[in-house]
């Protein structure tokens, strides 16, 4: 009887934990089913015991076993919770099967102090096996409190996208208004489309005339001046009038003083502000967050002395967060500010915006509390306002701010939309180049800088990477392709962790060119600002095709499954840190994956999970806790350069290019920058500090 029941025991246990990896809470997990009983088998009886439907289930399938196995096998199976979960607690001992031995004699009958033992052993046992069963229906609830969060957490994130779907939709809805009555948008398209393409100049110029639809839409624009009898000459004449104002008056050319100091981002990198001043003028370029705890602490760390007097207009430079996601809370006090910025940043910007709305709302939870609610630098009401003060500017046109001072936007390369700026008053120049690239990438072409941008007085310029050294942006970008290939090759996956704007689209676009064969999701928020990317190309002389091919979205009803389902290929998704959204959920499922591979695209802060696992990989420690579960890192950890930010020999060029008067670094870290102006100052460029400046 004895090895029948143990039999019958082990199938039993084996039927439950089937059962109990088909749940939501081991999806995707490739758990080994021998292991997982041995190591689970007083749980897997308990399971047994409190779950009606798999008592029944299993009653009905042994039956003839059962019949004639063993009492208790039957009590575990029976009708009687009460009387099952006694039997599983019972049954967790090994020893509850074995038969009692037949002795020949009958013992004699025990002393008062045997009979004393013998009651308090029992009583023993029935406390043991009391904690034995409670300690039990703590370790299931707390699987099941923490199945329940992880479940609460993936619907918090799909309706989070949701909402963030509403504002991406909202905010091409209202850029495709605005440039339905943009008469200086229109005229700018008639004139790129009218004009013929010169036979020199920047080859890119010339790649991106080659485009079918951009021919097609000149010739029927020649066919319809010919057929009106009007000149070609004549026609770009009246457009480049329209486009481009007439010069303004020579008592706005004498030389006016202009101020500049940095409210944020100067020797810091996030929370950018630079105030620019000209008489009572006062026009702030950027508006950003820093990376901050406490949310009073989350603008420019001197907006004060902006917000001290009256501001005449913000320029935003791009639509990353650290230089443009403060804006909507000075809105919020200054609800007839114009911001001012390119056509593609106005698309980007509401996104971003909403995004911010709920890291504040999630740092709100985290803040310690005493009992009132921390105040939102603002909520998605004063998001949604601000994108009303927007006021587009194309490149290459001057925008009258107040009393002659004027703005005008160049291309700055970084990512889509990012623009240089040139605040003039009369014949004095600030040049505030953002963040800037030299060089081209997939999603967007390097800086291009304007005629008026040269010979300023003072050149603001980004130092991120001004740092000598360093591989050079192709090299990673080969290294980062050769990684992919060999790991998908070889039957895995790979988890690209990338920023929403900019990284993310980049690197999609770099593996559907390079990689065509290689299966790509691209999932969280990156997957809508790649369309919003497509969106504001589309038209143009170079449309970029994100998505197509191997290169697909994942939707959020979608992610569970594909979580459990792809298993070959490349998943990019937010966030670039791995602090929060599907990222971290990815990242559980292909962390322990022995065939896979982690690949981080970008920065690191020095608190962030990103570069924790970092550290991991460059030591012995293989167990991550991520997002309060720890996990076993077996998958393979690499961090690639894929900057969209000008390096050093990229800086200098842009200095030597500009030849301003004075240069100021701003954006980087005090120790680097001060190497850099050395270095600039050996070849001849007169460096300023970082603080307020007057022409």
């Amino acid at each position: 009887m004895s090895r029948s029941a143990h039999r019958l025991l082990a199938a039993l246990t084996e039927d439950a934990a089937g059962r109990v990896l088909a749940t939501a809470a081991y999806a995707g997990r490739d758990v080994d089913r021998t292991r997982f009983v041995a190591a689970n088998r007083a749980d897997l009886l308990l399971v047994i015991a409190r779950v009606e439907s798999m008592r029944a289930e299993l009653a009905e399938r042994y039956a003839a076993d059962l019949a004639s196995g063993h009492a208790l096998l039957r009590d575990l199976t029976g009708p009687d919770p009460v009387v099952a979960e006694q039997a599983a607690v019972r049954l967790a001992d090994p020893r509850a099967l074995v038969p009692a031995q037949v002795r020949p004699d009958p013992k004699p009958a025990p002393t008062a102090e045997e009979r004393r033992a013998e009651r308090a052993a029992r009583n023993l046992a029935e406390v043991k096996a009391g904690r034995d069963l409670y300690r039990g229906r703590l370790e299931w609830a707390t699987r099941e409190r923490d199945a329940a969060r992880q479940e609460l957490e993936a619907a918090l994130t799909d309706r989070d996208e949701a909402l963030a779907v509403v504002e991406s939709l909202r905010a091409e809805l209202e850029v495709a208004r605005r440039r339905s009555g943009d008469l200086l948008h229109a005229a700018d398209l008639l004139a790129r489309a009218a004009r013929p393409a010169p036979p020199d100049g920047d080859p890119r110029e010339r790649e991106l005339r080659v485009d079918g639809g951009a021919a097609e839409v000149t010739s029927r624009l020649a066919g319809a001046l010919a057929t009106a009898g009007v000149d070609l000459g004549a026609f770009l004449a009246v457009l480049d009038a329209m486009r481009a104002p007439a010069p303004p008056p020579p008592a706005r050319t004498r030389r006016r003083d202009i101020s500049l100091v940095p409210l944020g981002g100067g020797t810091d990198i996030g929370g950018s502000c630079m105030l620019v001043e000209v008489g009572d003028v006062r026009i702030l370029v950027d508006a950003g967050l820093r990376s901050r705890q406490l949310l009073s602490e989350v603008g420019p760390p001197e907006i004060a002395v902006a917000r001290a007097g009256r501001i005449d207009a913000v320029v935003v430079t791009h639509a990353h967060n650290d230089h443009a996601g403060y804006v909507p809370a000075l809105l919020a006090d200054y609800p007839a500010l114009p911001v001012i910025c390119t056509p593609d940043t106005a698309a980007l910007l509401p996104m971003m915006w909403a995004d911010s709305v709920k890291v504040f709302e999630r740092a709100r939870r985290a803040e310690p509390s005493d009992g009132a609610a921390a105040a939102l630098p603002y909520g998605h009401i004063e998001a949604g306002a601000a994108r009303r003060g927007i006021r587009t500017a194309e490149f290459g046109t001057e925008v009258e701010v107040h009393d002659g001072v004027t703005v005008e936007l160049f291309p700055a390369g970084h990512i889509l939309g990012a623009a240089g700026v040139v605040v003039r008053a009369g014949s004095s120049r600030v040049v505030v180049t953002g963040d800037v690239s030299d060089q081209a990438q997939a999603t967007v072409p390097g800086l291009v800088l304007a005629d008026s941008a040269r010979g300023a007085d003072l050149l603001v310029i980004e130092s991120t990477h001004c740092r000598p050294g360093g591989s050079p942006r192709a090299f990673e970008v080969a290294n980062f392709l050769a990684t992919v290939a060999e790991t998908v090759a070889a039957g895995g996956r790979v988890l690209v962790p990338a920023f929403a704007l900019g990284r993310a689209q980049e690197v999609a676009l770099t593996l559907r060119r390079n990689l065509p064969d290689v299966p790509v999701l691209v999932d969280g928020m990156a997957r809508q600002i790649a369309r919003i990317y497509e969106q504001q190309s589309e038209g143009g002389d170079s449309p970029l095709r994100i998505f197509g091919g191997q290169v697909r979205e994942v939707l959020p009803d979608r992610r569970r499954e594909l979580m459990a389902s792809f298993r070959r290929g490349v998943v990019i998704t937010t966030s670039g840190m791995l602090t929060a959204g599907p990222a971290v959920q990815w990242a559980r499922s292909i962390l322990p994956d022995p065939a896979a591979a982690l690949l981080l695209a970008g920065y690191q802060d020095e608190e962030s999970p990103g570069a924790a696992l970092l550290a991991l990989a460059d030591g012995d420690e293989t167990r991550f806790l991520l997002d309060t579960e720890t996990i076993e890192v077996k998958a393979r950890i690499a961090r690639f350069g894929l900057s969209a930010h000008a390096d050093r020999k990229g800086l200098v060029s842009i200095v030597n290019s500009a030849a301003a008067a004075e240069v100021m670094l701003v954006h980087g870290l005090p120790g680097p920058q001060r190497e850099f102006a050395d270095h600039l100052g050996r070849l001849n460029k007169r460096v300023v500090p970082t603080r307020r400046w007057q022409s």
